[in-house]
């Protein structure tokens, strides 16, 4: 059976996000494809938590987080690290401190609550587009004593390009730590 690789949309999406069905085409047959799905009202802690416990007994898993999904994603990915559990993680436009946000929009006070801020990312990859209209991405940098790879991309917060990004989402889920 494939490793699980698990998506976590952004805000307003999905099982259906074109970046997780680009990611399902890119990798038919590698990984065993799995969707945390939420809206604005669902309780992230509990959720979190529930699919904590859907993969508790895989050592290795893929967690592909985006935009506000890739903060959840960065909480899931501490939780199994604070028992033992290895995780890859791959964050695209991701909204890692609402202090970084740049537009002023409606976001759902609910959600405010449930998201982190996380000021110094490690372990993970980050996919950064460089035109973001929602979030400003420009003082990610590459980290290697972190471990923290940080490929800043031309392009906008949802990621049209998001095919061209694929083969380096391979190369970082391939890479021996």
């Amino acid at each position: 059976m494939p490793p699980p690789l698990l998506y976590i949309h952004g805000l307003g999406s999905d099982r259906n996000s074109t970046k997780f069905l680009a990611l399902q085409a890119f990798f038919p047959d590698m990984f065993d494809f799995h969707c945390m799905e939420w809206t604005e009202h669902s309780n992230i802690e509990r959720l979190i938590s529930q699919t904590y416990t859907s993969f508790e007994n895989n050592n290795q898993l893929i967690v592909f987080g985006d935009s506000t999904g890739a903060n959840f994603a960065y909480q899931l990915r501490d939780k199994r690290t604070l028992n033992g559990l290895q995780t890859k993680l791959i964050l695209s436009a991701p909204l890692l401190d609402l202090s970084k946000r740049i537009i002023d929009f409606n976001f759902p006070k609910r959600l405010i609550p449930q998201l982190i801020k996380i000021e110094y990312p490690t372990h993970a990859l980050l996919i950064c587009p460089m035109q973001d209209e929602l979030i400003n991405h420009s003082t990610w940098k590459s980290d290697a004593t972190n471990k923290l790879q940080v490929l800043q991309v031309n392009d906008t917060h949802r990621l049209p390009r998001f095919k061209e990004y694929l083969t380096t989402i391979k190369a970082y889920i391939e890479a021996v730590e």
